[in-house]
């Protein structure tokens, strides 16, 4: 029946509606209070709940898609994550932030939770056959699933690649010179760009021992 799936769609909107406008507001003190925030959902999580809570199937599909897409790609970060970043560094982060180091985790895991229950949810069967009904193509959420593993596995491949490079090593040079010996130097993030007027790379190089953990922002360019 339609109220059926329009009951399962309203459900789900209003909790995507929800963890949207919360994630907005995170995000906002983080940009005003100058602190670093990356997030999958805000806006993107209010239009979809928006859209699903006026019964959109297309909405439905498409929101499905995408949750079982990230829910299978962080499922496997976890195994990808010690090629990312060294075990080391990770166990000293445990150390000398437990409580950001669990929080991080418990928002991990609550994430991970509200994929699961939305790709649940979206895949009932009152929802199914209102897809039937209404002569939309039903998903196979096998693809998503596995561009999600696919994904997960590119980054364990390519991104040590590029942060243990000629100008990763470069850049861990620059950042030992701030802060001296007695530190390992992993590269977080690094971007490089090039034009006619020569290269350029900018970045954070993160300098850890057995008493504290930096990030050191670092940038030159080449003519």
């Amino acid at each position: 029946m339609e109220s059926e799936y329009r009951g399962v769609l309203k459900r789900g909107g209003l909790v995507l509606l929800g963890i949207g406008l919360l994630d907005v507001g995170v995000m906002v003190y983080c940009i005003v209070n100058r602190l670093s925030y990356s997030s999958s959902f805000n806006l993107f999580a209010v239009i979809g709940g928006i859209f699903l809570m006026r019964g959109s199937l297309r909405t439905a599909a498409l929101v499905r898609w995408f949750s079982v897409f990230m829910l299978t790609g962080f499922l496997v970060m976890v195994v990808v994550l010690p090629f990312l970043q060294p075990l080391d560094l990770s166990l000293t982060e445990l150390r000398l932030n437990p409580g950001s180091f669990a929080a991080g985790v418990i928002l991990y895991v609550l994430v991970l939770g509200l994929l699961f229950w939305l790709s649940q949810q979206l895949g009932l069967e009152p929802v199914k056959e209102a897809v039937a009904r209404a002569g939309l193509k039903r998903r196979d959420m096998r693809y998503p699933a596995a561009a999600g593993v696919g994904l997960a596995l590119f980054l364990g491949i390519t991104v040590p690649l590029i942060t243990n490079g000629e100008s990763a090593a470069r850049a861990k040079s620059i950042a030992q010179q701030q802060v001296g010996a007695g530190y390992q130097f992993h590269v977080k993030s690094i971007q490089i760009s090039s034009g006619s007027h020569g290269s350029s790379a900018s970045g954070v190089v993160t300098a850890w021992n057995h008493r504290e953990i930096r990030d050191i922002p670092f940038h030159w360019e080449d003519r």
